[in-house]
C-alpha cells in the first residue's frame, strides 16, 4: 500500500512544487523506492518538471489507481485557502499532510485560513505538519517560528527549508542544482517525515 504525502500551501510561491519534486527525488535515492507524483495544480508545474528532467524511480501519475505498486505517492497542489471537494478527499486519504508556509505575517494569516478550512477534524490535524520554507536565516522573523506555529495551531517539523537560489534553479537543473546545505535540508526533511510515517 502506497504512503500518500499531500503537500499543501495557502499561497503561490510557497515552494510546494519544489518541495514535492525534491522529496520524490530524495525518496527514489533511498532503497530503490518507487515514487509517483500527482499534480493537482492546473499549471502542472510538477509534471512539467518531471517531463523535462526525468528522475529514475519517479513517475508522473494522474490518479491513485495509476500509482498502484508505488511505495510513495506525493500529491502537489494549487494554492489553497478554500479547499475543493477533491482536496478534502485527498486530505482524508493522505497518510501525511505537509503544510508549507513562509515566515511572512501575511502567509501566517493565509495558512491559518487553510488550517481552519481544510483541517477540520482532530484526525486531519494529527497527520498534518507545518514546514517553514523560504526562510531567510538570521532575520527577526526567522527567530519567531515557534510563536508563528502557535498562531497556526498545528505541529511543526523541526527542519526548516531556507531561502537559497539553488532551490530556484532546481526545476532546470534538478538535484544537481542543490548545494550541500540544500541537499542536507531535503534529506533531513525526508528523514523526519519517514519517522512520523512509521
Amino acid at each position: 500500500m502506497s504512503k500518500r504525502i499531500l503537500v499543501v500551501g495557502s499561497k503561490g510561491g510557497s515552494a510546494r512544487t519544489t518541495t514535492s519534486v525534491l522529496l520524490a527525488n530524495a525518496l527514489a535515492k533511498i532503497g530503490d523506492q518507487q515514487v509517483g507524483v500527482i499534480d493537482l495544480d492546473p499549471q502542472k508545474s510538477a509534471h512539467n518538471w518531471l517531463e523535462s528532467y526525468p528522475i529514475d524511480g519517479v513517475d508522473r501519475i494522474s490518479t491513485s489507481k495509476q500509482g498502484q505498486g508505488k511505495d510513495f505517492i506525493i500529491i502537489d497542489t494549487q494554492p489553497l485557502v478554500s479547499p475543493s471537494k477533491r482536496m478534502i478527499e485527498e486530505a482524508k486519504s493522505a497518510d501525511f499532510i505537509l503544510l508549507l508556509c513562509s515566515d511572512s505575517p501575511l502567509d501566517i494569516h493565509a495558512t491559518s485560513l487553510t488550517v481552519r478550512n481544510l483541517l477540520t477534524t482532530k484526525a486531519l490535524k494529527k497527520k498534518s505538519h507545518l514546514l517553514f520554507s523560504r526562510v531567510v536565516k538570521g532575520t527577526g522573523l526567522s527567530k519567531l517560528l515557534d510563536q508563528m506555529t502557535d498562531a497556526i495551531g498545528i505541529q511543526r517539523l523541526k527542519q526548516v527549508i531556507h531561502f537559497k537560489n539553488c532551490f530556484r534553479e532546481a526545476p532546470i537543473k534538478g538535484w544537481r542544482a542543490l548545494n550541500t546545505q540544500a541537499k542536507d535540508e531535503i534529506k533531513s526533511l525526508l528523514a523526519e517525515i519517514l519517522i512520523k510515517l512509521k
